[in-house]
């Protein structure tokens, strides 16, 4: 009988050493997993941000086409220096315009969590309140 108490408390300690290695080579098994898959998937936005580069760049070649085309159209009706000069104005307002819609959403009061911040005032004023 004490021979069998060793025996099944051998294999009790070696079947929860399996179970720890198991574990152990489970973890190690979904880490690996979660690397490749997180590694395939900066892969795709790579590309994805490669193709939307490409796109950005035929879409403005073909906005250079379409403006000078306009002032080749304007171009009829006054001279080609006044249209070229009238068509590259417009693109200059339009792009000061984005510009400083964009810069506005860069500055750093935008980017300011104004809610939460109203969240903790409110907080800081209820435990002022009650302690």
């Amino acid at each position: 009988m004490n021979n069998e108490a060793k025996q099944d408390a051998n294999s009790l300690a070696e079947v929860v050493g399996g179970l720890a290695a198991d574990a152990q080579a489970l973890i190690r098994g979904e880490i690996a997993l979660a690397r490749v898959e997180f590694d395939q998937n900066v892969h795709r936005m790579i590309m994805a941000f490669v193709w939307l580069m490409g796109g950005a760049l035929f879409g403005f070649a073909g906005l250079v086409v379409v403006l000078q085309g306009a002032a080749f159209a304007l171009a009829i009706v006054i001279p080609t220096w006044a249209a070229s000069l009238a068509v590259g104005i417009v693109v200059v307002v339009i792009g000061t315009f984005f510009t400083r819609a964009g810069l506005s959403r860069l500055s750093l009061r935008a980017m300011a969590p104004d809610r939460t911040a109203a969240n903790l005032e409110k907080d800081a004023q209820l435990i002022k309140e009650h302690v």
